[in-house]
């Protein structure tokens, strides 16, 4: 399959030195025989080229050295942590590492706490989408983009970057593991009621909402309405169509609501008022059974989302799932960022660690080949020939044999953009979650109303911002 990825700036070689692990430092070795001498050039390259690793990083000598450090890491994907620290470790001897299994929903709290008692902070970061926007404007964390990191925003995905940039246009985290997001599909619900199972063919069935809309209706007339295309409103609104086209609307304290989600929530609105979408709210017990019982068609699915979510809540479906392109092109959906406490005392080791697990390091293939996860970095990707595309996936054979990586990068990603986190787009994000809710529990609920909704909430959480 030819990519579609442009390609990254730096050269092929630059590329091969950003993949190798840091080699040992090499020994001293005489000159007694031209073998000697021989040997004794080769390892005074490899330094040399180890040197210039280190700086490129913006790694300095302490990399080199044996000195004892000690990482700190709160996370709660306890399996993954725990994997990847070992082999960490295996190259890193000198590195330890204090890990602490903290749930995502009480990850910024504890934090909070943490930063306020002024101790106990941890030396990395991780920040859910929900709560970026305020974490980075804390003043905590490190721009990645200045030294001694060195970080290209040339080396990710744009939609990464700009999930990661602030208000100040700092860069402060990278990604755990890539967000852009379609539809995941039963299989045996899309050949009955859409007449095909193929990515393809249903991606251009569903390529507007006007067409999902009038498929809606298909598949809830055949169905008797035991089948919906799409599990509830509250799914659709935050985790779709939020996310979807984003675009510079929050300037300062200035806030263009109606510029900007006029016409979504006006879409939102339309499909829960033709009676085309189920009652599950999203992450409801409803919901989650909803994926195993066939009760709907579609959900949304991020990488993360095949592991976390479609398998985690359809246990037996191995085989029975598909990705396809969502309508009005690819969104993101969730994710978590990885950051450098600017507290730290082990800033480069921290970064290094961060660059070698999720970047485009060596614990990149493995973190993929064991978890699914995938780097927002774009060199890993270059290669048609990468891992990326020749490795059966953690998920790939969940889904139907699909090769997910390949579909998610030069499918999905392509025309997927991420949206700036500042401290408004957290009170919006908050208020959209609660206006998902309304509209899941009262389908009379209008566009107009729905916008009038989002403005009033808005306001009382940032009552400084003015909101048009």
């Amino acid at each position: 399959m030819k990519k579609k990825i442009a390609a990254i700036v730096t050269s092929a070689a630059m590329m091969a030195i950003s993949l190798m692990g840091c080699a040992p430092g090499s020994s001293t070795v005489g000159n007694e025989n031209t073998d000697k001498q021989q040997e004794a050039q080769e390892e005074a390259v490899g330094e040399r080229q180890e040197e210039t690793e280190q700086a490129e990083d913006g790694i300095t000598s302490k990399e080199a050295s044996a000195e004892e450090i000690t990482l700190t890491i709160w996370d709660w994907d306890a399996e993954h942590l725990e994997h990847m620290t070992k082999l960490y470790q295996q190259e890193n001897p000198n590195v330890k590492f204090e890990t602490l299994i903290v749930t995502a929903g009480d990850y910024m709290e504890k934090l909070q706490s943490a930063i306020a008692s002024g101790s106990g902070v941890p030396d990395i970061v991780l920040g859910e989408l929900s709560y970026r926007g305020r974490l980075y404007e804390m003043g905590i964390l490190e721009d990645l983009t200045k030294e001694p990191y060195g970080l290209l925003e040339s080396d990710m995905f744009d939609f990464a970057v700009e999930l990661n940039r602030g208000a100040d246009g700092g860069v402060y985290g990278i990604e755990q593991t890539i967000c852009p997001a379609g539809f995941a599909y039963r299989r045996d619900l899309a050949k009955e009621y859409l007449g095909t199972d193929d990515a393809d063919e249903i991606s251009e069935m569903i390529a507007t909402w006007d067409q999902f809309l009038e498929l809606g209706k298909e598949v809830a007339a055949k169905s008797d309405g035991k089948v919906t295309i799409f599990p509830g409103v509250s799914v659709l609104l935050y985790d779709v169509l939020y996310p979807q086209n984003p675009s510079s609307y929050i300037e300062g304290n200035t806030i263009r609501l109606t510029e900007r989600y006029e016409d979504i929530l006006n879409t939102a609105a339309e499909l829960n008022q033709a009676g085309v979408l189920g009652k599950q709210e999203r992450y409801t017990p409803a919901s989650s059974s909803g994926m195993a019982a066939g009760e709907f068609i579609f959900y949304p699915c991020a990488p993360w989302a095949t592991k976390w979510t479609i398998a985690a809540n359809d246990p037996d479906g191995s085989g029975r799932w598909g990705l396809a392109k969502g309508p009005g092109g690819g969104f993101t959906n969730g994710g978590t960022s990885i950051s450098v406490y600017s507290g730290s005392e082990n800033k480069e080791e921290a970064w290094k660690y961060i660059r070698y697990t999720y970047g485009d390091g060596y614990g990149v293939e493995e973190a993929f080949e064991k978890f699914g996860f995938m780097t927002g970095f774009r060199a890993p990707y270059e290669d048609e020939n990468s891992y990326f595309y020749t490795m059966e996936g953690a998920y790939d054979e969940f889904f139907g044999g699909q090769n997910l990586a390949d579909y998610f990068i030069n499918t999905i990603s392509v025309d997927t953009e991420g949206q700036i986190q500042t401290k408004y787009e957290s009170a919006v994000s908050t208020a959209m979650l609660s206006l998902a809710g309304k509209m899941s529990a009262d389908t009379s609920v209008t566009g107009e109303g729905a916008l009038e909704f989002l403005k009033s909430e808005i306001q009382n959480l940032v009552p400084d911002a003015v909101i048009e």
